[in-house]
């Protein structure tokens, strides 16, 4: 028998849904691999008490607190190179693996670096130094851990932490080796990091030459030389941050006009903040996950209807209207997915108050069609020479809803050492249709004119009250306290850590920068005599008429017994677990009896009238 559910709208995709993926793009996970250098010269220790190994454990700790954080799926490992440890079969010598695996982040693989922290003489003592290692080897080692890994892998990436730069200068046959396995890396898709340690980091002497092999087709002319050497744990940390992950919401083709289209990838401006934990139901005995399954029945028989029996309805005019599958299908689907091309439109008339969403960063995909480059290039230029936006026809994917949108046209802006600042694109700005603009011609808002003067004290305000704005500098309080509880529990500390509300405004700064233009300012605005910070108290009702209301007196049940207690008419004071307890005892069931149910079942088993 078919069952109808009642269905309030078609299935499709939303804002938030922009951040699903086609499976042969992002299908598996991110692997990240520290391969940091641990001979003699790391362990040296500066004016602050901090050597260079010091500070990698440290930002690798930090790394790994901020994926558990956004609850982040990537796997870690952590490999020492220049130890003292002597290989098996397996692995090279003087190469140490701290994880032992390429997994996901826990407390217990923190716990392991901050022990490493706490000691790091002792840690220097187990494991030694050795200059009789082979980088090539190390690089070899990280590779095989990646291919022994058996999560799906969509990133691969080595992070490759050292103060030395130039290691085997005596020994060339160990440096080619090490090009050529740096070069195999690149062939099987694991993209290798210098991060340069110390002040006295030169590039040029070894590590630039790998470094241009990693990089790609459009990057050939990079000068990896000015690659900034990192002294401190913000700079790994920053350095870590600094390339995000470029995963594109969708991949499309945009039609220009009969056969011309060229691929295109979307991406999105703005990254979710990083998620809040979602409670999850424990048995209470067992303290175990409880995992829910919903399970449909007809209203009539009360039989039970299994998905394949069921289909979804909506109710027009009166009279339920049933869909099947592929009907729904057909009707939510309205166009294929892609971007068409339907003309050209000024900038200045793509009005601020169009936002429907946040935008979309356009960029060539090369992989889809081969070319595609080039044309969005010449497109680029000539919107950015004209100041015209292409208005095109969105559809983000498969089933997904059609959107209007204006292309922008975004031009490069490179910053100190030609270092691109904001990179060349289109700016997909998503466009209302008809049925979503409002008229707002006839709402009139009469406004007083203000004075002259006082307007003037304003602007003095505003301009003594301006700030340097960063959203990157705030970050989300109520998160990061969250956050700072969990970690407390998890690692053991005895309370939490202090977090600073960035968000709130610093009062006292603020009130030396206006001086007395507050007081004129409120002087002028409001006339003598009406005191703009006295709070009205609201009036107190008179409730002398009314009867005096008698207090429950509170009886000590403790000491009595049930029969008593029901006497008194005090069984409802009694918790669930102490009513339950009782019934248990004399034979009844209490599954499924909430506390009415269980206070009216003692006093039918007591025979004594319950009070009302």
């Amino acid at each position: 028998m078919n069952q109808t559910k009642p269905f309030s709208g078609f299935d499709s995709d939303e804002e938030d849904d922009l951040d699903s993926r086609e499976p042969w793009m992002w299908a598996g996970k991110r692997a990240f691999i520290f391969l940091i250098d641990a001979s003699e010269a790391m362990f040296e220790k500066d004016f602050n008490d901090s050597s260079h190994f010091m500070k990698c454990i440290e930002a690798c700790s930090k790394i790994l607190l901020k994926s558990v954080y956004r609850q982040e799926k990537d796997l870690f490992e952590i490999v020492l190179f220049g130890t003292k440890h002597i290989g098996q079969t397996a692995q090279p010598d003087h190469v140490t693996s701290v994880f032992r695996s390429l997994d996901q982040c826990n407390a217990d693989r923190i716990k392991d670096l901050l022990d490493i922290l706490d000691d790091v003489d002792k840690f220097e003592k187990k494991h030694g130094h050795s200059d009789d290692y082979s980088l090539a080897e190390a690089f070899w080692y990280c590779l095989k851990i990646i291919t022994n890994c058996k999560t799906k892998i969509y990133e691969k990436k080595i992070f490759l932490m050292t103060c030395n730069h130039n290691p085997h200068s005596s020994n060339l046959k160990l440096q080619n080796d090490t090009r050529t396995r740096a070069r195999e890396m690149k062939n099987l898709d694991v993209h290798l990091e210098i991060l340069p340690l110390g002040l006295a980091f030169k590039m040029e002497l070894f590590y630039k030459e790998i470094c241009q092999i990693f990089l790609d087709d459009d990057e050939d002319n990079a000068d990896v030389s000015i690659i900034k050497s990192l002294n401190e744990v913000d700079d790994i940390l920053d350095f870590f941050e600094r390339a995000p992950a470029k995963r594109s919401t969708s991949r499309v083709l945009w039609s220009l006009g009969g056969d011309v289209q060229i691929g295109v990838a979307a991406y999105n401006f703005v990254k979710r903040s990083i998620p809040i934990p979602k409670k999850v139901k424990m048995e209470r005995s067992k303290n175990d996950i409880v995992t829910s399954r919903v399970q449909n029945f007809n209203a009539d028989t009360g039989e039970e209807v299994s998905s394949a029996q069921t289909s979804k309805a909506m109710n027009v005019g009166g009279q339920t209207v049933t869909f099947r599958k592929e009907e729904l299908k057909t009707i939510v689907e309205i166009t294929h997915p892609g971007l068409i091309l339907l003309g050209f439109k000024p900038i200045y008339t793509i009005k601020t108050w169009f936002h429907i969403k946040q935008p979309l960063f356009l960029y060539p995909e090369e992989r889809l069609v081969k070319g595609s480059r080039t044309l969005f290039a010449a497109l680029h230029e000539r919107c950015l020479a004209r100041k015209l936006a292409a208005i095109c026809y969105l559809t983000m994917r498969r089933g997904g809803k059609p959107n209007l949108v204006a292309l922008v046209p975004q031009a490069e802006v490179l910053g100190k050492s030609n270092i691109q600042f904001v990179p060349p694109g289109f700016i997909a700005r998503f466009l209302p249709f008809a049925d979503n603009i409002r008229d707002l011609k006839d709402l009139v808002v009469n406004c007083p004119h203000p004075d002259p003067e006082l307007v003037s004290v304003a602007e003095k305000i505003v301009e003594s009250l301006r700030i340097k704005y960063d959203p990157k500098t705030i970050d989300n309080p109520r998160i990061h306290k969250l956050w700072a509880g969990i970690e407390a529990l998890a690692l053991g500390y005895p309370e939490p850590k202090e977090t600073e509300d960035h968000s709130l405004p610093n009062i006292k700064v603020m009130d030396e920068r206006v001086d007395c233009l507050a007081e004129d300012f409120m002087n002028m605005a409001f006339p003598e005599g009406y005191y703009y910070n006295v709070v009205s108290k609201s009036v107190k009702r008179n409730v002398s008429s009314k009867a005096p209301t008698q207090k429950k007196v509170k009886i000590d049940v403790d000491s009595m017994d049930m029969e008593e207690i029901a006497k008194k008419g005090c069984v409802e004071q009694l918790t669930v677990d102490k009513l339950k307890e009782y019934l248990v005892g004399n034979g009844y069931k209490v599954t499924k009896m909430k506390k009415a149910d269980l206070v009216q079942a003692i006093y039918n088993h007591l025979s004594v009238d319950q009070p009302s």
